[in-house]
């Protein structure tokens, strides 16, 4: 018994067994999923991550304290500036107070008293932290007559009306700490430049380190409810009558995460809920029935689910991405539940009766199904070459997907399809089609109804085979015409590299972002360099030779400028080495002097309390037996000096990470190059990173995948037409149709300025993959047909509908808010169409002109 004619039997006789096999998979599959699946909101996901640009992203944005910082703003009016002066430390007062707040930064530390207080507490370490030689220099001071004759200078510098030595005196009344605060000072250069207040003054920045327990998707969705539930009550105090005036945005890693999070949800939704509708809609109008309208979607999303569960169960975790394939599939498979429903009622309408008719339809597209299925699941599970986790997991999923969604159109759709008993439930495709050769006892169906869209496509077959020369000329011109603009350099197709490329749409996290950076215009991205040592001394070393480095390079002119950990990385050596200088150090006789002139001086021993305590810290830790002091322990908790040093340590002390200003924003892979091979220092582990960085670093891996995954794409296509068609004529014409395919993609991206980026690349190979079924349909009808009008003109007006649906899968990507799915869905949507017409208006009359049927 042939495969077809067992489906039928099968369907038609075995249909409550059939049934029950649907169920038991459709619990088991449910059952899978309530209790393993696991969504993956990380936004890193859909670039490769094999690229250590990439890497270090990724590390950045797990292992250090900034992806539980929130940016706040307050914005207002020119001519609200002095209210906004007076409520900024209302507003910051407010934020402390919030439970969800850790610490709050709403100035410079240095312009507080606490600030000044921290630094004084940490300098002890940071002073045994210095170069031997250094130390030496700075430690002499505490000899009687320095200590005498500094004194005596700031009294004279005082009297004379200078306000420096009044402060100096404040925050250094020995002269100790500033030598230690030095490298500190020189390496934190460029983070100690950002400005927390506009030119214009009608912006105010707070920073916040919040107390989250974890950056996962649901904490930032729970931490911000909470947040945005104190942005609705924090203005109160602004005054009323300018009340709407006041803007308050927020941005950061928190809400990024969390805003991302809820829009891949409404990505999943919108675009299924959106290829659905439009999908449905194009079958309707098609065949105007409902009942196989159901089946198409039940076995769509039967094959949705199959897929869900089979990709849970091996990649363990599923990116929010790659879920995005059910309105991929439900475009893709809605071609073979088109093909196969308008095979069953043209048989039907032959005469045939309905297990017959079934069998009919699996025989004659079944080969060219499985075909279809293939050439599509091989173009998606290419994307495993991307090296995205988000896009192989898409590939492998769509892959799964489209070859059950094969096998359920040939098979389980036929349970949504009654007998043709009754006039309700036939679906004509065109009255020509009933044969009058046919028995009147096999005529089961009544009188159909009319079909203007059979209709048309059957007279246009008749014309196109009758008279191919003038549509071939014609649409053989358009298409030259584009595909001559499309692999032309002129116009270029643009490559946009920028991190624009990549942001979410209607994010309120990016557009204040974007608000903050237009008010307060500053240096362009920083390139990262990430350095992880095994130990302290490791770390020192590490830094220091990449700090002298660079220093170097800043010289040449080669960068702009840089900021490291070096004065916080603390070298054992140079502290034992130091501690054992001190010991050395007299403290009696430099408390003694230090009383002894500040009597002779005027001064009031009160106000030196600080310089008497710095004394007693360096005799204590002059002791070997006294553990040696940690900066860490010793900065307090609350003190704003941590949001400058979270910007270089990770939670492990160990890894840590510099920052590079470069001459220019980094926008093409030649400047990543050339970073990559000046800043690395031989014996260094370091690795490069940054958003900037990253992207100019996959350039060649965008232009690989381009042109060498999608030629290897190519190469299959060409190797699979050849075998299946076994025609020179007919190969050669498929392959020109698939060049006119991608020329006039190409051509209408430039025209429309569509921008290539990393990611909708990845739409070529994909378009070669489904552009090429549309002609497998069409030609081998057209080998084994000896009715050209009645079977080309069957199966024409499916393609046309299949291609359509193919479209609206990939077009209803355009909802998505998830830049990565917009950019691949519409690169998709146009390089379809222009296949579709190009095997309808250039296939078809080619193969008439060289290959003429005889009616």
């Amino acid at each position: 018994m042939r495969t077809s004619d067992f489906i039928a039997r099968t369907i038609t006789l075995r249909r409550p067994l059939v049934w029950s096999g649907v169920l038991m998979i459709t619990i088991a599959c449910f059952a899978i999923l309530v209790t393993s699946l696991r969504l993956d909101s990380e936004v890193f996901d859909v670039l490769p991550g094999t690229y250590s640009s990439v890497q270090g992203l990724k590390i950045y944005d797990r292992d250090f304290e900034q992806t539980r910082e929130l940016t706040f703003a307050l914005v207002c009016n020119p001519n609200d500036v002095d209210k906004l002066e007076d409520f900024a430390p209302i507003f910051e007062e407010r934020l402390r107070q919030q439970p969800w707040c850790a610490r709050v930064l709403g100035g410079s530390p240095m312009a507080t008293p606490e600030g000044i207080r921290d630094l004084q507490s940490i300098s002890v370490p940071l002073l045994l932290n210095l170069e031997p030689a250094t130390f030496d220099q700075a430690i002499s001071i505490l000899q009687p007559e320095k200590i005498r004759d500094r004194l005596h200078r700031l009294r004279q510098q005082i009297e004379a009306g200078s306000p420096r030595p009044e402060f100096e005196l404040s925050f250094d009344p020995l002269g100790l700490i500033a030598p230690a605060l030095k490298p500190f000072a020189e390496s934190t250069i460029i983070e100690q430049e950002q400005p927390l207040t506009s030119p214009d003054r009608t912006m105010r920045i707070f920073l916040v380190v919040t107390n989250q327990a974890s950056t996962s998707a649901f904490e930032c969705q729970r931490l911000m409810r909470r947040v945005n539930e104190f942005r609705a009550t924090a203005a109160e105090g602004w005054s009323p009558e300018t009340a709407s005036g006041l803007q308050i945005l927020i941005t950061g890693r928190p809400a990024f995460v969390s805003e991302i999070s809820l829009s891949m949800r409404y990505d999943v939704v919108a675009t299924l809920l959106g290829s659905v509708v439009l999908v449905s809609a194009i079958f309707f109008a098609g065949f105007r029935r409902w009942l196989p309208l159901v089946g198409m979607a039940f076995c769509l999303l039967l094959s949705c689910l199959i897929a869900l569960t089979a990709g849970q169960l091996f990649f363990g975790r599923l990116s929010m991405v790659s879920v995005a394939f059910c309105a991929i599939l439900v475009g893709l498979g809605g071609d073979f539940a088109i093909l196969t429903i308008g095979r069953y009622h043209q048989a039907r309408a032959d005469g045939k009766p309905h297990q017959q008719a079934i069998a009919i339809s699996v025989a004659k597209l079944g080969r060219a199904v499985f075909f279809g299925a293939l050439t599509t699941a091989v173009g998606f599970l290419a994307l495993m070459l991307s090296g995205a986790m988000s896009f192989s997991q898409l590939g492998v999923l769509i892959a799964i997907g489209i070859f059950v969604a094969g096998l359920f159109m040939c098979s389980i759709l036929f349970l949504f399809v009654r007998d043709g008993g009754s006039t309700t439930d036939i679906l004509s495709v065109g009255p020509a089609c009933v044969s009058p050769a046919a028995p009147e006892s096999t005529a089961r169906s009544p009188a159909p109804q009319q079909d203007w869209l059979f209709d048309i496509t059957r007279k246009y077959v008749r014309w196109a085979v009758h008279k191919p020369a003038p549509m071939l000329i014609f649409s053989g011109a358009i298409l030259l015409l584009l595909s001559a603009i499309g692999f032309s350099p002129i116009p270029p197709l643009h490559f946009q590299a920028s991190t624009r490329s990549l942001q979410p749409k209607n994010i309120r996290a990016n557009r204040a972002l974007e608000e903050i950076m237009h008010k307060m215009p500053v240096r362009w991205e920083p390139v990262l360099a990430i350095v992880r040592a095994t130990n302290q001394q490791e770390l020192h070393n590490d830094w220091q030779e990449l700090s002298a480095h660079w220093r170097q390079l800043q010289t040449a002119g080669k960068i702009k400028g840089f900021s490291t950990p070096a004065a916080l990385c603390i070298s054992p050596n140079w502290t034992q080495v130091n501690r054992q200088k001190l010991s050395k150090i007299d403290f009696q006789a430099a408390r003694e002097t230090l009383e002894q002139t500040l009597e002779a001086e005027g001064f009031t021993r009160d106000s030196f309390m600080p310089a008497f305590k710095l004394l007693d810290d360096l005799q204590h830790v002059a002791d070997p037996s006294v553990p040696l002091p940690d900066w860490r322990t010793q900065l307090p908790q609350s003190s704003s000096w941590w949001f400058l040093v979270d910007r270089y340590f990770g939670q492990n002390p160990l890894l840590t990470t510099g920052f590079v200003m470069t001459k220019q924003p980094i926008l093409t892979h030649a400047q990543s190059e050339e970073l990559g091979r000046d800043l690395p220092v031989a014996g260094v582990p370091m690795m490069i990173t940054g958003w900037s960085y990253a992207l100019a670093d996959l350039q060649p891996w965008s232009h690989h995948q381009l042109l060498i995954i999608s030629a290897l794409m190519a190469i299959f296509d060409v190797s699979l037409l050849a075998i299946l068609y076994r025609d020179l004529r007919l190969w050669l014409i498929q392959v020109i149709t698939l060049a006119f395919g991608i020329g006039a993609m190409i051509a209408s991206m430039k025209l429309l300025h569509i921008d290539l980026n990393l990611l909708n690349v990845l739409s070529f190979r994909l378009v070669l993959a489904i552009g090429v079924d549309y002609g497998i349909y069409v030609v081998l009808v057209w080998q084994k047909t000896r009715d050209i009008e009645h079977d080309v003109a069957g199966v024409l007006k499916p393609v046309l509908l299949a291609g359509l649906t193919a479209v609206s899968g990939f077009g209803s990507l355009a909802l998505a808010r998830n830049p990565a799915l917009t950019g691949l869905g519409i690169a998709c949507a146009i390089g379809i169409f222009w296949s579709l017409v190009a095997t309808i208006f250039f296939t078809l009359p080619a193969m008439a002109a060289t290959d003429p049927k005889t009616q």
